[in-house]
């Protein structure tokens, strides 16, 4: 995937930039998933579980390498100074011809920068690459309990599909339902 930089205001009037980001950006891009896995639990991982040892940052640069090298994923940031505050993923769900159709896309965007607009930026980004490239159906999963993302992605039109009671299991022993979303593209 290659997005080429470009500059933008956001509702606050911060200026931004979005691109495509690789193997250079794995180690901000690792900072990036634990602070925000530390600040929600809509992650699927904790902050603690979040390695930033020098072999975690290579075997990350090296999965942003494949990515990156693939014309059918990616992962696309804004950044703030040289700081990623938002991202998206978009990941084919499967290797064989029978899925080659369908794409699993996760969000994330740093609590400061949450309501800003970033999310719907990402996802309209997201979905043009993924029309771009041929995907037909766009999915995702959200806990209930995340009520801006699901409210964002049925704006994207996305349609709720299914629930997987107790997807999640926190540290205090609470469990939280995973809900499945897709979109046609």
């Amino acid at each position: 995937m290659n997005l080429e930089a470009e500059k933008f205001n956001c509702k606050n009037g911060t200026e931004l930039q979005i691109l495509s980001i690789g193997p250079a950006y794995a180690k901000e891009y690792l900072d990036f998933m634990k602070q925000v896995s530390d600040e929600t639990h809509y992650m699927s991982r904790y902050g603690d579980e979040i390695g930033l040892s020098e072999n975690e940052i290579m075997a990350e640069k090296n999965r942003q390498s494949a990515l990156a090298n693939d014309e059918r994923q990616g992962m696309i940031s804004i950044l703030h100074n040289d700081r990623i505050i938002g991202n998206i993923a978009i990941r084919g769900v499967g290797k064989g011809r029978k899925t080659a159709h369908r794409c699993y896309v996760g969000l994330a965007v740093r609590k400061e920068f949450q309501g800003c607009g970033l999310g719907t930026i990402l996802m309209e980004k997201a979905i043009k690459f993924a029309k771009d490239v041929g995907y037909e159906y766009m999915e995702l999963g959200v806990l209930s309990d995340n009520t801006p993302a699901r409210s964002l992605y049925k704006k994207m039109g996305f349609i709720e599909s299914g629930c997987i009671p107790g997807a999640f299991r926190l540290d205090d022993g609470e469990c939280l339902d995973e809900i499945a979303m897709y979109k046609i593209l």
